[in-house]
């Protein structure tokens, strides 16, 4: 007996184990399904077993409520319970569709197309959304920005760093994968076509007399050549080596590295995005258009979260600016990085700020931007006490331990200040303010780990992720109890009074969506653009006279290489140390200025104007029929009204999505079209050589814009307006159409019976508990 019974404690030991590392979730020895779209394994249980669950997670919210002795113990203990109870809500949720879906293969096939059409509907709910957020983190070289995103991910050795490497303009994008617990990097290279034309740009850049170089563009040209060649390599030479591994990475177009290490990965990429002279010929960076690298998804990095590092500085290439530009536009939110010691004061962190500000708000969708101030370790405590004129009893200290402590938390807070200042005077803001040490962070030995503020950065990462898994979550729910309630709907009743009120209503609102609510728009956008137009076309010559004449204190033989680069780049020049010429961006921002007010209240990112598009189109609704009389069976009405409810639910999400996009595209039409109207202008302008050209290149742009400045904006007002109007066209059609099939669905004549009660009641239930987790870890 004694025996028995230890082994059945053993057993009991086995299986809390094998629970644990199961995350906690019952096991069963049933066949599981994987359920399509995600990678969950869903048991088929029935109600009495999910009620047991739901007991079972009662519970353990009631333990972790219960008092301690340590609140913070408390608050962590009940934010974690809640969030597996968030998780354990969405498995149950998505259970109770998978048997559903199984319910009805077992339906009788004579109302097939009904049968069909709700299948489609499950199979689309299941599919697992593919879209992320885009966090994207600015910096100069030095910033500390390569250990900042090492030290957030949890791995000391994954981005390359070091002081003695330059930063490249290659775009690095972070994130989590599901796949297997290897670190992975995918390296996508520039066209074979476009290389071979850049190298020419370069050769000819290097080629120009000693009297007309700009030295910064020669060495950009120099350092490309070199990282790729080898030093010394002249035109010959370089065409020689067309059949060498650089035109074999230009011909696969990608290349990939797996390594079950991040150190390992680490050393593979290097010579991808970093550039150093020791390494001259065996530098691959000049070729390179953007890396993208994949961490295991139990890491620090949330699964829905992309962190993007974007560089302000580096060499100039074409496919990488335009590239860059997209990337920024669809960042939800920005990190602008910045050395402690200069975080008010740098001027090129603040510039990239000034220049991108309308891409990131009115032209994208940001909305979110967080200064974070890094080694903030990097103190001498006397030196700094000196300066701020600062006691020991000032700073409450007793020892030199914490004397080093209290001046890094007391500088951290000066800068703070300074930042939040500078940031409400320029833009009227208070951004998020992070003072990190990446350093600290792993060696702890001056600072706590919070004190690092790294585990804060962490937390905001996970807050972005909670929200959106939160919206997503909560879309789900919505369209699952629509579907439950399309399926619970008696055939048995005349449907034919029902379909003939939502047919007139749906026409009276598609009616007065298009002519009292979307219309109107429409002539707003062309009252502000026209004004913008007006505007934009009395200060185009003035603008590029000042954009292309030589600057204040520059060499003007140096600058005719400059203003050679940047015909010869439509309109753009970067310099490595990230100053920037954009005759195209100067042009569109006297039309921009005049109509970001107007947009922000259309087009706002997140909120209410009142004003926006999204507000009136969510008042659109064909539900509002009163079933309570004049109906037989009002609770069978009912169903279908909560199915169409959850119909227009998707469709105004949908459009959501359709207004954000549509309005970046219109927002960057405006540049675009500048570009477009001024290559001509370039094209001229680049053809000028020999003794003079660099006046004749201004004469030329001078005239170019003389010439274009009524059509050019005129043209981009046009391009706006049109696109708006496919706009609302698209949306009208979607609505009308989706809603004419649904209730075309819904209102069949059919024998279709299946009674999902019980599931519209979980369901329901579910989604309360969900909505009660999220106030609960909030």
């Amino acid at each position: 007996m004694q025996r028995d019974q230890n082994q059945v404690v053993k057993l009991f030991e086995r299986v809390d184990s094998m629970m644990k590392r199961n995350g906690g979730r019952c096991l069963t020895c049933e066949k599981t399904e994987t359920m399509p779209g995600t990678s969950l394994p869903l048991q088929k249980r029935g109600r009495e077993e999910d009620l047991a669950e739901d007991e079972k997670m009662q519970k353990k919210r009631r333990e972790a409520l219960r008092p301690s002795q340590d609140p913070s113990v408390t608050h962590q203990l009940s934010n974690s319970v809640w969030k597996e109870s968030k998780e354990r809500i969405r498995e149950h949720a998505q259970g109770v569709m998978v048997r559903v879906q199984n319910k009805l293969d077992q339906c009788d096939r004579s109302s097939a197309t009904l049968i069909d059409y709700i299948r489609t509907s499950i199979q689309d709910l299941q599919k697992k959304p593919t879209q992320k957020i885009i966090i994207g983190v600015f910096g100069q070289t030095g910033c500390g920005k390569s250990s900042l995103l090492n030290a957030i991910l949890g791995e000391s050795e994954l981005l390359p760093t070091g002081t003695l490497e330059a930063c490249t303009s290659v775009i690095i994008q972070v994130e989590a994968k599901t796949e297997d617990n290897n670190y992975r990097a995918t390296i996508d290279f520039i066209s074979k076509e476009e290389w071979h034309k850049e190298l020419k740009c370069l050769l000819r850049d290097l080629a120009e007399p000693e009297d007309k170089r700009n030295k910064d563009i020669c060495k950009m040209a120099a350092d490309k050549i070199k990282a790729l060649y080898g030093p010394g390599k002249i035109c010959k030479e370089l065409i020689a080596k067309s059949d060498c591994k650089i035109a074999d990475l230009l011909r696969l177009g990608t290349k990939s590295f797996s390594h079950p290490q991040a150190s390992a990965l680490s050393k593979e990429i290097r010579p991808y995005v970093r550039h150093r002279e020791a390494d001259f010929g065996k530098l691959y960076w000049p070729i390179v258009k953007a890396v993208k690298i994949e961490v295991p998804k139990q890491k620090e990095l949330p699964e829905n979260i992309v962190l993007v590092d974007l560089p302000g500085t580096g060499d100039y290439n074409q496919t990488r600016d335009e590239m860059w530009k997209q990337m920024l536009r669809d960042c939800t939110a920005v990190w602008i990085v910045s050395d402690i010691n200069r975080a008010a004061s740098e001027k090129a962190a603040w510039e990239i700020l000034d220049r991108n500000m309308t891409d990131m708000v009115q032209g994208g969708e940001c909305t979110s931007i967080a200064f974070i101030c890094t080694k903030t370790d990097d103190l001498e405590e006397r030196s700094y006490m000196n300066s701020e004129e600062l006691t020991d009893e000032d700073l409450q200290v007793s020892n030199n331990s914490e004397r080093e402590r209290k001046c890094i938390l007391h500088r951290n807070g000066m800068a703070k200040d300074r930042v939040k200042e500078k940031a409400n005077e320029k833009y009227g803001v208070k951004p998020l303010l992070f003072t990190v040490s990446s350093r600290e962070f792993w060696s702890e030995k001056k600072l706590e780990q919070k004190d690092t503020e790294i585990p804060a950065l962490r937390e905001a990462l996970k807050t972005f992720n909670d929200s959106y898994t939160n919206k997503v979550a909560s879309r789900y729910f919505s369209s699952a109890i629509g579907i439950l309630h399309l399926i619970q709907a008696p055939t048995n009743i005349d449907r034919s009074k029902l379909h003939s009120e939502l047919t007139k209503k749906l026409e009276d609102e598609w009616k007065n969506l298009r002519q009292n609510r979307l219309r109107p728009f429409y002539n707003q956008l062309e009252k502000f653009l026209s004004v913008g137009v007006q505007k934009a076309a009395e200060k185009c010559v003035e603008i590029t006279s000042e954009q292309v004449k030589v600057p204040p204190g520059k060499d003007g033989r140096g600058y005719h290489q400059t203003l050679s680069a940047l015909c010869r780049n439509k309109g753009y020049f970067r310099s490595k140390d990230g100053e920037t010429r954009d005759l195209n961006r100067a042009l569109a921002v006297i039309m921009q200025d005049s109509i970001n007010k107007e947009f922000n209240n259309l087009f706002p990112n997140t909120g209410k104007t009142g004003q926006s598009v999204q507000e009136k189109i969510n008042e659109f609704s064909i539900c509002s029929i009163n079933v309570s009389e004049g109906y037989s069976k009002p609770e069978a009405m009912t169903h279908i009204l909560n199915f169409l409810k959850a119909k227009e639910a998707k469709l105004k999400e949908k459009a959501h999505k359709d207004i954000l996009k549509t309005k970046k595209d219109m927002y960057a039409s405006i540049e675009d079209t500048v570009k477009e109207e001024m290559i001509p202008g370039y094209t001229e302008a680049e053809k000028q050589t020999g003794p003079g050209s660099m006046e004749e290149k201004i004469k030329v742009l001078k005239k170019h814009a003389e010439s274009v400045k009524c059509t050019m904006f005129n043209k981009a007002k046009s391009k706006i307006l049109n696109v708006f109007n496919q706009l609302m066209n698209q949306i009208e059609f979607d609505f009308k159409t989706t809603l004419q099939e649904a209730m075309a669905h819904a209102l069949s004549e059919s024998t279709f019976s299946m009674d999902v009660s019980s599931e519209i009641e979980k369901m329901e239930k579910l989604s309360d508990d969900h909505k009660k987790s999220i106030l609960s870890t909030e």
